[in-house]
C-alpha cells in the first residue's frame, strides 16, 4: 500500500441529558475520558497503521515498520540490486556471502540483502523507532509479552515476562494512553538465547498522574525486527496514595 497511513478521528457521541441533579452531572463529567485509544478497526489500514508522513518498509511480504517515503524507494531498490552484491560463489559467509564493502541489511535477524553499511545502519535506527511512528501504539495486538503491575503510595512498578522475542534481543517498553502526545518510554530488557524474558523482570517504577482517568497499555518492541505489540495495562499511572 502506497501513500500516506492516516488516522480516521473519531467523533465523541453527544448525550442529550434531562435536567438532572447537578451532584449527579458533575459525577458524570468525571467519568468521561477526553480520548480513548483507538481500536484496529477505526483505523483505515489496521493495527500497524503508520501516523501521518510514514509508510510501511516493505523490506520483505509483511514488514509493516514505518518509514519515511525515500526509506521506502531506497529498500526496494536494495531488494533489487542485493542479488548482484553477493560473492557469486559464496564465501565465509555461506552462499549470502556479500561482497567487499556491503553487508547484511538486517531488518530481521534472517534479512541478508546486502546493502552499504549505512543502510544497514538505517534499518536498525527504523526499527528502534517503530512504536514511535504507528498511529496509535496501543492498537497492536497482545504479543507474547505479558505485564505485571506492583503498587505503591506514589504509583508502581512494572515487571514482564513472556515469549516470542528475538534471541538475545533488546525489547523496549512504553505506555501510551497517558495524556503525552506519543509514547511514553519505559525500560529496556534482553531476551535470552531462547528469546524469552523468564520469570518476572523488573521494567520501570512510573508515579501517578492526577489528570490520569483510566489505565494505561503497555506496548513492547522488539528492536531486531521492528516489531510491535501490546503486553496488557497498568493501573499505576492512576494509583495516588
Amino acid at each position: 500500500m502506497r501513500g500516506k497511513r492516516k488516522v480516521d478521528e473519531k467523533a465523541g457521541a453527544l448525550w442529550r441529558m434531562p435536567a438532572w441533579p447537578a451532584a449527579v452531572v458533575a459525577l458524570l463529567a468525571s467519568l468521561v475520558v477526553v480520548s480513548s485509544p483507538a481500536s484496529a478497526a477505526d483505523l483505515p489500514y489496521g493495527p500497524y497503521t503508520c501516523a501521518s508522513g510514514y509508510v510501511w518498509r516493505e523490506a520483505y511480504s509483511g514488514d509493516q515498520v514505518c518509514v519515511t517515503p525515500a526509506i521506502r524507494t531506497q529498500t526496494a531498490t536494495e531488494n533489487a540490486l542485493g542479488p548482484s552484491r553477493r560473492e557469486p560463489n559464496g564465501g565465509p559467509y555461506g552462499p549470502d556471502t556479500c561482497k567487499q564493502g556491503y553487508v547484511w541489511r538486517e531488518t530481521r535477524p534472517s534479512d541478508r540483502v546486502c546493502v552499504p553499511p549505512a543502510s544497514r545502519d538505517q534499518a536498525y535506527s527504523d526499527n528502534s523507532s517503530a512504536a514511535l511512528r504507528l498511529a496509535d501504539p496501543g492498537a497492536t495486538p497482545h504479543g507474547g509479552v505479558s505485564v505485571s503491575t506492583s503498587l505503591n503510595q506514589l504509583g508502581g512498578r512494572i515487571f514482564a515476562n513472556g515469549s516470542g522475542l528475538t534471541p538475545n534481543g533488546t525489547v523496549r517498553f512504553f505506555a501510551v494512553g497517558i495524556g503525552t502526545t506519543g509514547p511514553y518510554g519505559l525500560g529496556t530488557l534482553t531476551a535470552d538465547a531462547s528469546g524469552n524474558l523468564p520469570g518476572w523482570q523488573y521494567v520501570a517504577d512510573v508515579w501517578c498522574r492526577s489528570y490520569q482517568t483510566g489505565p494505561a497499555t503497555i506496548v513492547v518492541l522488539d528492536v531486531k525486527t521492528g516489531l510491535v505489540t501490546t503486553a496488557g495495562t497498568t493501573t499505576a499511572f492512576l494509583h495516588c496514595g
